[in-house]
Formats: structure tokens, sequence, C-alpha cells
């Protein structure tokens, strides 16, 4: 067997930066607690619940007097945060820099005076984050450009924000959607890079591999989004939280198996899969991907 990882593995930058704040917040002796789940991976919210990190609907977290409250990853709401800071509590703000980034581009967008369609999945907490930002000059959220028919339209510019955690393929099908309808759009380009990157390297590695490992949470929206990318290339892809989930069926030890993973995927699940790979194929070589 034949191990390629993906060049761009393990957290992103932004998951890294929030990880990170959290465990210092954590080992700094303050109560902590989350309002929502900092990120999208099971595994790790639990390890981070054993350092301390409490969810803020546990008994006794609404006394917020001397309580540090992690903010998400994926954006807060105004009427959210406000409530926090009245109520004393210190706010530390985790929100990805490249989700604020698509959320002033709604906000201008909107104070610019054009209607805004946010595509997204309308129950992702970043795509709330970014309806919010729209205001009322929110048009409609679709997670699809087939969302698109019966859109109500004036002909003046409608604005295009993406989540960050959207496929160049969405975004082109959206594109094609207005432009084939001879609609003019303002289309910033939200997407977030390392995203698109490993849903590029994804898709470059299963035209070169039998089998690709996906790692990461089943919740998270971006590592479904490259099980959807390796599938539409034709390899074989097996979605995997981690080590345990993997199966000696699925392999044989002439395969060439590629594993890239999510954004909020540890690096520690990385070594874990690839350990379990060579309890199957004790020769496997394992390699980086050039």
């Amino acid at each position: 067997m034949r191990i390629v990882l993906a060049r761009e593995r393990g957290f992103c930058t932004g998951i890294r930066r929030a990880v990170s704040t959290a465990e210092l917040a954590l080992n700094s002796g303050a109560h902590v607690v989350a309002t929502d789940t900092l990120l999208h991976n099971a595994r790790e919210m639990e390890r981070l619940r054993q350092l301390g990190l409490q969810p803020m609907e546990e008994p006794g977290v609404q006394s917020m007097g001397s309580t540090t409250v992690l903010l998400p990853a994926h954006g807060s709401l105004e009427g959210e945060r406000k409530a926090l800071v009245s109520s004393g509590a210190a706010l530390v703000d985790l929100t990805c820099p490249i989700v604020n980034r698509a959320h002033d581009a709604a906000s201008r967008s909107a104070a610019a005076g054009m209607d805004v369609v946010v595509v997204g999945d309308r129950d992702h907490r970043e795509t709330r984050y970014l309806m919010e930002a729209a205001g009322d000059r929110l048009l409609a959220v679709v997670a699809s450009a087939a969302e698109l028919d019966g859109l109500p339209v004036t002909g003046a510019t409608v604005a295009l924000v993406y989540q960050t955690t959207q496929s160049r393929q969405v975004r082109q099908d959206v594109l094609t959607w207005f432009r084939s309808r001879g609609i003019p759009v303002a289309d910033e380009m939200t997407l977030c890079p390392e995203v698109l990157r490993r849903q590029d390297e994804a898709a470059s590695l299963a035209a070169r591999c039998s089998d690709i490992l996906v790692l990461g949470d089943r919740t998270s929206a971006n590592t479904g989004r490259l099980v959807t990318v390796v599938a539409d290339a034709g390899a074989r892809v097996h979605l995997v939280e981690d080590a345990s989930d993997i199966l000696d069926s699925w392999f044989d030890c002439g395969d060439t198996v590629g594993i890239v993973s999510g954004t909020s995927c540890p690096e520690s699940v990385v070594s874990e899969v690839v350990s379990a790979l060579r309890r199957i194929c004790p020769d496997a070589s394992v390699g980086e991907d050039t």
C-alpha cells in the first residue's frame, strides 16, 4: 500500500487560532463557557470539555459575573453578543477572519442598497451570521443554483455572498444561473482560500489514488464538501471521523490511498489513521503529496 498525505491537513489557520485561544483561557483558571460548538468536531470539543470548557446551557453557567465566554469560529449574532456584554461576561471572539470578511461583504453590499443573496446552508451558524449582516436587503438564502428558480428579481444588481466553505462548483453554478438570465451580479469572492486549496488537492489525489479517506466530523460542512469533490472525481471515498471507523475490507495492500482532512480535524487523527493503515498493511509507504 502507498499512502499519500495531502499537503494541507489538520486544523486550518482559523480553527488552530480558535483552539489555541480556548486552551489559553482554560489554562488561566478562569470559568470558561462556550455559546455554541467552537468547531465542528465532536472529539475535539470533548477534549476541550475535559479541560474545563462548559456549554452555556449547563446549570449555574447563567451567573456570568466572572465568566469568560468563547464565541465560536463561525460567528455570533449581534443580539447574542449584546446580551452577554450586559451580563458582565468577558467575551473572547474566536470568529475566523475569513468569515468576518464575508460578513463585511454582506454588510457593505446591503449598505450600498443592493439586494443580497447568501449562498450557504441555511441552518449553519455562519450562514445566519451572513444573513444578519445583509439585514432587510436579504433577498434569499440558497444552498444551490437549483434553489434560485422563482427568485424575485427586479433587474437591479444582486450581491452574492458565499458561506466560506462552499465549493468552486456551487459558486460557478450560481453565477451561471444569474448570467444566463441577464441579471447583473456583484460577486465578491468570499470563499476561504484554504478550503479551496483542500478541495483542489482532494480532486487531484482522487485522480491518482484508488481510495481517498476524508478525515473529519460528519457535522462539518467543509468536510462534507470534500467527500462530494472526491466522489465527483470518481475515486472510492470513505468519510472517517477517527481510526476506529476504518474497515480492513476497504483495502488491499496494492492500493494507493490518499488522505485529506477537513479544517476542523486535528493532526493527531491523521497520525492515528496512518497507524491503522499500517496495521492492515505493515509494508505501507507514507509520503506527502508532491
